[in-house]
């Protein structure tokens, strides 16, 4: 539920020192995974008060009653499961402040790694650059690469109008240049103007496995961008490197996807398989699974 309108409940903390506040917005993270508890209540604290815990103790801070119910909000969102990166309206990712929703996944650590990869095959190319980031969602990857590199053209594709919005809001509060285009990936027209790189998170989790995730994720994210059919699980980097091979994608081109960890082998396999692509590769998450695939459009 939206904390929109919503006023907290007691009980109340019994003053409103920091040490006390902190110690009842724990006692309330009763629902939290008790190894989460500590962080997600840090979280709340350094969020409200705009400082954090060595700031509040140099300045004896005194909690105000408004501030005290938005943490007791806060609070009951996080133990009715709602994401924190939800109850707070942001998430970090590359460096930036973003804005999230439930229109949008929640930008992750693993997708950083891929943008670093791409910003390093930028770094290597001469000329205009022109970046494509499909299925764009918040805007997290293409936002970060104009970060990396002001001077690159940079493009977001995504199906969701919801989305594009949040992406949109996401490059205002940045201040980065970045053209939005709706458009479905599946059934995406060819561009003016070839791609130099064209990177990718699209939906890979078979459908078979929203059993066994976690409810904060499945009720909480929107599933047209985690999903895709048992039986047809890489449909999207399908349609990806047939839109690249028609001329999307430079030759010399590099494009970077994230995938499946089960799946990643069999995307390089494909890529490999088809033809028309080199230096295909495999890039390993920092818990050292399979993540990312990228390869290179041949030259004529």
């Amino acid at each position: 539920m939206s904390g929109v309108g919503r006023r907290g409940t007691g009980p109340w903390p019994s003053s409103n020192t920091d040490a006390v506040v902190t110690a009842w917005l724990k006692s309330r993270l009763s629902d939290v995974e008790g190894e989460e508890r500590s962080g997600m209540a840090r979280w709340l604290l350094e969020h409200v008060s705009g400082q954090g815990k060595g700031e509040r103790m140099v300045a004896d801070m005194r909690w105000h009653e408004s501030q005290l119910d938005r943490l007791a909000v806060m609070a009951d969102r996080l133990n009715e499961g709602e994401p924190i990166q939800h109850v707070l309206g942001e998430g970090w990712f590359d460096g930036l402040r973003l804005e999230v929703s439930p229109s949008v996944l929640i930008p992750r650590p693993e997708t950083e790694e891929l943008v670093a990869a791409m910003a390093d095959k930028v770094a290597g190319l001469e000329g205009a650059v022109r970046v494509a980031d499909w299925c764009t969602g918040s805007g997290c990857m293409a936002l970060a690469m104009k970060r990396r590199h002001p001077h690159a053209e940079v493009v977001g594709y995504e199906w969701s109008m919801n989305a594009l919005e949040v992406a949109r809001s996401n490059a205002r509060s940045t201040g980065m240049d970045v053209h939005w285009i709706h458009a479905d990936a599946l059934h995406a027209e060819q561009p003016e103007t070839p791609f130099s790189v064209v990177m990718s998170n699209p939906p890979y989790i078979p459908a078979a496995e929203r059993q066994t995730m976690h409810a904060r994720v499945t009720a909480h994210e929107p599933s047209m961008a985690l999903f895709v059919p048992d039986d047809d699980p890489l449909v999207f980097y399908y349609a990806m490197a047939s839109w690249c091979a028609q001329g999307a994608l430079v030759p010399g081109g590099w494009m970077g996807v994230e995938c499946h960890t089960d799946k990643a082998h069999e995307v390089a396999g494909f890529l490999e398989g088809q033809g028309g692509w080199k230096h295909v590769d495999i890039l390993h998450d920092l818990q050292g699974l399979p993540r990312h695939v990228v390869a290179r459009r041949a030259l004529p």
